[in-house]
């Protein structure tokens, strides 16, 4: 158990170390304050150094992997895979639709795949994650998103 927690650990660690080196290939800073490359490259610095720290405690004992050995479970299984369905559907939508109604579509579906069963929360959460994310990054901070091929 405690090696496939090292593997895993050092495969983030590579992971997040490619990350900072291409993202230290963009620019830090530019006239108006960070470029595009500060947030991934400091992001990635900080998930490398919390790997470090994991490596570091398996290395110490310092982690505590349970007695259970792991058994694969049918139902997890199914969920991922209809996480990954609604994903791939979710994002062939966003070019035909446009991102608030591919999102509006999305969005409840993954909750309701993980087990959220509050139709009002659901709702409001769809409602946000769509329209209000769409008005906050077109509007306010001037991002293109897709608006799908009937203009909406």
């Amino acid at each position: 158990m405690k090696r496939g927690w090292q593997v895993a650990a050092v495969a983030l660690l590579a992971t997040f170390v490619f990350f900072v080196f291409e993202s230290y290939r963009l620019s830090l800073r530019d006239a108006l304050g960070p470029g595009p490359g500060f947030f991934p490259f400091w992001l990635g610095m900080l998930a490398a150094a919390l790997a470090i720290v994991l490596l570091a405690q398996l290395r110490l004992d310092r982690v505590d992997l349970g007695s259970e050995p792991l058994a694969f479970d049918r139902a997890g299984a199914a969920n991922a895979a209809l996480v990954l369905a609604g994903l791939i559907a979710g994002t062939a939508l966003l070019e035909v639709a446009g991102f608030r109604i591919s999102m509006l579509l999305l969005l409840p579906y993954l909750l309701l795949i993980l087990g959220v069963r509050n139709r009002v929360a659901v709702g409001i959460f769809a409602l946000v994650g769509s329209f209000g994310v769409y008005h906050l990054f077109s509007e306010m901070l001037k991002v293109p998103l897709p608006v799908g091929a009937f203009g909406f």
